[in-house]
């Protein structure tokens, strides 16, 4: 009986997935949109805002602030992006020849 070579699958190289960068898009807009407003220092402040929650501005917590911009979104598009992978979306990319990007 003849054998029959198994197929492997080679790992490929670097990815970009678009729906998890998409999530980190809110948080940039608002830093960026304070840099506009208040200038470095604004900007510095809201990096920390978005990223813990705490406002050095007033000195207060707000975790609901961090969860809107950064957190909810970025899980969103991580979730996207596991399901793309799921239904064969990034697959279909890499076959395709597309370089870099998966969803």
């Amino acid at each position: 009986m003849a054998r029959t070579k198994k197929r492997r699958r080679s790992k490929g190289g670097f990815t970009l997935p678009l729906a998890v960068v998409g999530g980190l898009v809110p948080a940039g807009a608002d830093i960026h949109s304070a840099y506009k407003i208040g200038g470095a220092e604004a900007a510095l402040g809201h990096v920390s805002l978005v990223t813990t929650g705490y406002d050095p501005a007033d000195g207060a917590w707000k975790p609901a602030f961090a969860f809107q911009k950064l957190y909810g979104p970025l899980f969103v598009g991580f979730m996207v992006h596991k399901l793309a992978a799921q239904l064969g979306i990034n697959r279909a990319l890499g076959r395709a020849g597309v370089p870099f990007v998966r969803i």
